[in-house]
């Protein structure tokens, strides 16, 4: 399959959280036989914690009033790679009718005949979706894109840092977090370094991971307790890697003392899609309930939420909240990331990290 997503600026792809998943199961037969595009269970399977919280406040509570006959049931995991665990284990037979993941897992996932394409036939607010978001096959589209930052303890850090270079700083030795792959974060973390080292990380890491070699004595924790945002505010860290999005929100509600940034090195995007499940249970309502996530009501409900750009050509965004989720005009420095190749290297990028990095 042609890499599916032309996502982003430059033609790039994220990564992101990319890697975690999971799923439920079902039959294609008994789903065409009782399913209801107006009443039913759908069931979901997306991230937990704050993206939860916000997610059911934003889209879901607002498609159940209005679907009233239509029960989600959301099953949440921590990753991405959660998510295709669960559904790997249920392939033929799947519970879970809708997933929303990261695109370099969800290109796993159509690869393995876990998704099934969608037609606009449908899903009508696939049409509104950007050009750059659609999938080539027809497969899940990005449903919200975010980016990965620099996240800092304002107190610390009056001003912003502008480059990536202020993790090896020796003033901040022993308060830095770092969530080591296979988190996105520690994937990313390595894809840009090997960018500032003027290395293709695909040929290559062997200068990242000299330069991550160099970091790790000063990194406090390659796994933030409870997480890399709150290892922060807490005053635990005053550097670390995350999603902007999340750090946004963080930041409000630690009344500013968490900042996030994008270094002038350049970043990577991190895009989830929102994808059918092969064989969904409850297809006709599961189809419902995409075209609600990726209409310009809930595409803004969520932005002004938890910070994630719409994906919807036609989604309006306040000032304020447009200023502070992650541009997708091309304004920003990206690093292009092949998904499928990261896909494939997470596991060896992984045990290089185990082994050459955090023993460090």
């Amino acid at each position: 399959m042609k890499n599916s997503f032309k996502v982003g600026i430059a033609a790039t792809v994220a990564i992101t959280s990319a890697f975690g998943l999971s799923a439920c199961g079902g039959s294609a037969d008994s789903a065409g036989e009782s399913d209801s595009a107006t009443s039913g269970e759908v069931s979901l399977i997306a991230y937990s914690g704050i993206w939860q919280d916000q997610y059911m406040k934003a889209v879901i509570e607002p498609f159940e009033e209005k679907y009233p006959d239509i029960d989600i049931n959301f099953a949440s995991k921590r990753s991405s790679a959660e998510m295709l665990s669960a559904l790997q284990g249920q392939k033929g037979n799947p519970a879970t009718d809708v997933a929303i993941m990261d695109i370099s897992v969800s290109e796993s996932g159509n690869d393995q005949g876990l998704f099934a394409p969608m037609e606009s036939s449908e899903i009508p607010n696939l049409e509104n979706v950007g050009e750059d978001f659609q999938n080539e096959d027809g497969f899940g589209p990005v449903v919200m894109a975010d980016a990965i930052g620099l996240l800092y303890d304002k107190e610390t850090f009056p001003e912003p840092p502008e480059s990536w270079d202020v993790l090896w700083d020796p003033a901040h030795a022993g308060k830095i977090n770092v969530m080591a792959p296979p988190s996105l974060l520690g994937l990313s973390l390595t894809a840009i370094t090997s960018t500032m080292e003027d290395e293709d990380y695909i040929q290559s890491i062997d200068k990242a991971v000299a330069r991550l070699q160099e970091l790790a004595p000063a990194v406090q924790t390659f796994a933030p307790n409870p997480d890399e945002y709150q290892s922060v505010i807490t005053g635990q860290t005053v550097l670390g890697i995350g999603q902007n999005a999340r750090g946004q929100y963080y930041s409000d509600e630690s009344n500013g003392k968490l900042g996030v940034t994008f270094p002038e090195e350049g970043t990577v995007y991190q895009m989830n899609t929102i994808n059918l499940v092969q064989d969904a249970p409850n297809d006709a309502a599961a189809k419902t309930f995409i075209d609600y996530a990726l209409s310009p009501g809930a595409q803004s409900a969520f932005a002004e939420a938890l910070f994630y750009a719409p994906t919807v050509t036609n989604a309006e965004l306040s000032p304020e909240v447009q200023e502070r989720v992650v541009p997708t005009d091309g304004s920003l420095n990206i690093i292009p990331l092949d998904v499928n190749f990261l896909a494939g290297a997470r596991d060896e990028w992984t045990d290089i990290w185990k082994r050459e990095i955090i023993s460090q």
